[in-house]
């Protein structure tokens, strides 16, 4: 039977609930009292009083959701390590007491709605391994500091004890189920399994989480207070009395609780809005519950380094080496800045790169030695953890800089004047502040609600009109840095209260690494970089540069450089179907084409798909011009699947679903469009021009003069070859299928029937209509 039992006292629920309301302002709040009601000489929501304990050894681990394929191994590697560090602790210590293994769930930077779409068997088999002997020697407590949906409630439920804020929520699991009318029944005993095994949170409750189909009632009977299934009720009436019943879970919907809720129910130990309270509740040191990065899984290092102005080059060629470290297994990856920005889409377009990175599965840091400012605190501010040198410099850029050279710092907030025009040579600093605009609109919607920043920090990099100050919540405590248009925008803004600002005085921001620390922009700070190696245990870390392949393969595959070889590739083949043979035209085609696809691969924009269907169309053109001339239906699909391998090679989508796509899709177009262009006007020239030229007029024959056309025509039109039906000749050229043959000793323009022949080959007329003869391999 699934249920759970609350001894109920004389002050029965009433208590229960007295308890809860009273824990709120104390900001973390003991378990209730078993009977239901206040201990004696212990004031409500609180312990008894007792002697000073020895706070215990505790580590945290963060667990980041949605949780994807393959990330509970990682975790339970992470949590593993954490194990033996603590139990080999509390031997040193002499602590007979359960170490204490915290695990912070909550969704990751950026993802909304409780962090749903976990994988199941990933979260199961993370909730299996909790529950598993080998953990048995720790106590695990589940820290959710912010409301959290789908599978990741699993990994909760098949913790010890769960400590959560009053008002974040738990439950909804099965809204990552694709059919929430029809949950699998091997989900949902597994959710039976492990919330049966563990008893943090009842197995009716925990079924009502997962499954809408079932309905879940709170039962009042003279032993208590239980939560029973619908269809449990009949069999626990027949041995207790029931008091009172209630509807907790209706059918068709799905649990949710409060923490304030859990707390009255029970599976909720302590209530708690901050790290300190966490800390408190659980009597353990707050720096305890800090990620140590000796307790992580073994490293895979590598190094980006960002030196000088960030380029979009440069930024290509580091997201190349990026994908192709991460393909080779890399999990933390460095990227030592020394930047003071540049092209603000490029430095963008990086930091995008890092922030999308799945954090459970790989940990990026900023390392600053000097500085990193404009762009490139933008790129250090998207990294999981930003390490600075204490006196190094992380603030506004040049871009910023210029305009408050020009216009002094009274620069508008919220609401920007248009400078007054300039009739100097200067660059009109209305475009840069059209640029920075367009910048900090893609950081506020994009960029840092996957970051651990707030978007006012970010785009204070680049913009000096923004201002960010230190905000405090009245409700909860919690403290942001972040600019007054940010806090007003908040659903909760009559709650934020203004404190100082982040940089003191009328002064462009510019914080030292202490300072970052201090203000909590910074991880840590270090002298060298040996320091940093040893921070996170580190070894042998590969500092990674574009090389010079790299950069080969980047300018080729620029968008000049890309058309160029387009072109020549068309011009080459158009130059191989003029002349006879294999001559440079398909050597220059071959190579052309070659050099472009294998650029693109590398450069990540073109696979297997682009390059078969750009194969599949020269070999349907072939068969249109030398198979089966004048079907037409070959020759079609074959131009258009080259069209479509050569656009789809140039861009990293099939269909393009923002207005980035979009600006790259017509970028494509218009280089394989310039190409073609290019080819066709070469074409007209070559046929034109070719044949005149010394060096060439031996690879294209020069067209008759007008006056011989003309003959020729007049004797093509009154041609003809019916009398050579049935007559046997000779192939003087290869067949395939046009050429020549000697047939009653006249030399006479054929085309063969069916497969190409040979050059040599007797052939047989069988068809003669005017100049056209056909004719097949004589047997």
């Amino acid at each position: 039977m699934c249920s759970l039992m609350f001894r109920a006292g004389t002050l029965g629920r009433a208590a229960s609930v007295a308890l809860v309301l009273l824990g709120v302002s104390s900001g973390a709040h003991a378990e209730p009292n078993p009977a239901g009601g206040a201990m004696p000489g212990a004031a409500a929501g609180n312990p008894p009083m007792a002697a000073p304990a020895a706070q215990g050894l505790a580590a945290l681990v963060k667990v980041n959701l949605p949780l994807s394929s393959g990330a509970d191994a990682p975790l339970q590697a992470k949590l593993t390590r954490a194990r033996d560090q603590l139990l080999s602790a509390a031997r040193q210590r002499g602590d007979a007491r359960r170490p204490m293994l915290v695990l912070q769930i909550a969704p990751a930077s950026g993802v909304p709605d409780g962090g749903k779409g976990s994988q199941f068997e990933t979260v199961l088999s993370l909730a299996r391994f909790l529950n598993s002997r080998e953990m048995a020697d720790v106590k695990t407590v589940a820290w959710l500091p912010q409301s959290i949906k789908g599978h990741g409630v699993l990994a909760a439920i098949a913790c010890e004890e769960i400590v959560m804020p009053a008002e974040a929520e738990l439950g909804e699991a099965g809204i990552d189920e694709a059919d929430r009318g029809a949950v699998s029944r091997l989900v949902v005993e597994a959710y039976r399994e492990i919330a049966d095994a563990k008893r943090t949170v009842p197995v009716a409750l925990a079924l009502g989480m997962i499954d809408p189909a079932v309905e879940v009632l709170e039962v009042e009977s003279d032993e208590g207070i239980r939560f029973l299934l619908r269809d449990e009720v009949e069999e626990f009436r027949r041995e207790h009395e029931i008091i009172r019943q209630e509807v907790l879970i209706p059918a068709g919907t799905l649990g949710r609780f409060t923490g304030r809720e859990g707390r009255q129910f029970g599976f909720v130990k302590y209530l708690a809005e901050d790290r300190a309270a966490v800390a408190k509740a659980l009597s353990v040191p707050v720096e305890s519950l800090e990620e140590s990065q000796a307790l992580l899984a073994d490293w895979k290092p590598i190094m980006l380094v960002v030196r000088g102005e960030i380029t979009p080059g440069a930024v290509g060629q580091l997201t190349t080496l990026l994908h192709n470290h991460l393909s080779s297994g890399a999990n933390w990856v460095g990227v030592r800045i020394d930047s003071v920005g540049g092209d603000l889409a490029a430095c963008l377009e990086l930091a995008a790169r890092l922030a999308e990175l799945d954090p459970n599965s790989v940990r990026t840091v900023a390392y600053v030695p000097v500085e990193a400012r404009g762009g490139g605190g933008i790129v250090a501010l998207a990294c999981d953890q930003l390490v600075m040198h204490p006196q190094a410099k992380l603030g506004l850029g040049p871009e910023g800089q210029a305009l408050v050279a020009d216009h002094g710092r009274e620069l508008p907030r919220g609401r920007r004047r248009r400078p007054p025009p300039f009739f100097d040579n200067r660059p009109d600093p209305r475009d840069a502040q059209v640029d920075i605009a367009a910048a900090v609109a893609t950081i506020r919607d994009s960029l840092a609600p996957r970051t651990e920043h707030s978007w006012s920090l970010m785009a204070a990099m680049i913009d000096p009109g923004i201002e960010v100050y230190r905000y405090r919540n009245k409700a909860t405590g919690e403290e942001r840095l972040m600019g007054g248009e940010e806090a007003a925008a908040l659903a909760d803004a009559g709650n934020w209260t203004r404190g100082a600002p982040l940089q003191e005085g009328n002064q462009s921001l510019e914080i030292s690494g202490t300072r970052a620390v201090q203000a909590g922009v910074a991880w840590q700070t270090v002298d060298n970089f040996d320091q940093l190696e040893q921070l996170y245990n580190l070894d042998d870390v590969r500092n990674v540069e574009p090389n010079w392949a790299l950069k080969l393969i980047h300018a080729l595959a620029s968008p000049g450089l890309a058309a160029f070889l387009l072109l020549l590739g068309l011009v080459g083949m158009y130059i191989e179907l003029k002349t006879p043979g294999v001559g440079v035209g398909g050597v220059v085609a071959a190579l052309s084409f070659m050099l472009f696809f294998w650029s693109k691969y590398l450069e990540g924009t073109a696979g297997s798909l682009e390059i078969i269907m750009f194969t599949g169309g020269v070999v349907l053109m072939l068969i249109e011009i030398f198979v089966i001339p004048g079907v037409g239906i070959f020759g079609l699909a074959g131009g258009l699947m080259v069209i479509f391998s050569l656009i789809l090679a140039s861009q990293t989508f099939v269909v393009p679903h923002s207005e980035a796509d979009l600006e790259e899709l017509r970028r494509s177009i218009t280089v394989v469009a310039a190409a073609g262009a290019g080819m066709i006007g070469l074409a007209f020239a070559t046929r034109r021009y070719l044949p005149k030229a010394p060096l060439f007029n031996r690879m294209v024959l020069e067209p008759p003069p007008p006056e011989e056309r003309v003959t020729l025509a007049h004797r093509e039109a009154v041609a003809d070859y019916s009398h050579l039906v049935g007559t046997i000749g000779e192939a003087v050229t290869d067949l395939r299928p046009g050429g020549r043959a000697l047939v009653s000793g006249q030399l006479i323009d054929v085309i063969a029937e069916g497969l190409p022949i040979d050059r040599g080959a007797s052939v047989l007329v069988v068809e003669a209509h005017g100049n056209r003869v056909r004719v097949r391999e004589a047997t």
